[in-house]
């Protein structure tokens, strides 16, 4: 394409982003956010999971500040309960992985199993789509 120019600016292969919050998140580190009104809200099971919340996430993030999530690649995400290792993995209503049920959206696949819930484990973030209606 004439005047197209690919000069390395325009792909950016960082696992993270920056953006703001929309609303008050009180969900901290390696939680599910989403995007609500084009700003960044602690993900719902009725949202699709956009990224997870980074280490040095403050436990409160104010409306308008940044947050910075993970997009992609490998990271830690907290358990909403006990999952294998394996499972496909959808966000529950406080933004922590759960077991994707059908009709959820699959966020990440889990790399190790989680016992309880609050356990941080490591996930391969995949953005599969949505698991069949059974």
């Amino acid at each position: 394409m004439a005047g197209m120019s690919f000069n390395g600016t325009v792909i950016n292969d960082s696992a993270t982003i920056v953006d703001k919050a929309g609303a008050e998140i009180k969900s901290g580190p390696f939680t599910a956010l989403a995007f609500n009104d084009g700003a960044l809200v602690t993900c719902d099971a009725s949202k699709v999971p956009f990224g997870i919340t980074t280490a040095e996430t403050e436990d409160t993030v104010a409306a308008g500040e940044d947050v910075t999530i993970q997009i992609k690649e490998m990271g830690l995400w907290k358990a909403g309960a006990a999952f294998d290792k394996g499972a496909a993995l959808a966000s529950d209503a406080n933004g922590c992985a759960v077991a994707a049920a059908a009709g959820k959206f699959i966020f990440a696949y889990a790399l190790e199993e989680a016992t309880a819930a609050g356990q941080c484990v490591r996930v391969q973030i995949v953005k599969a789509g949505y698991v069949p209606a059974a």
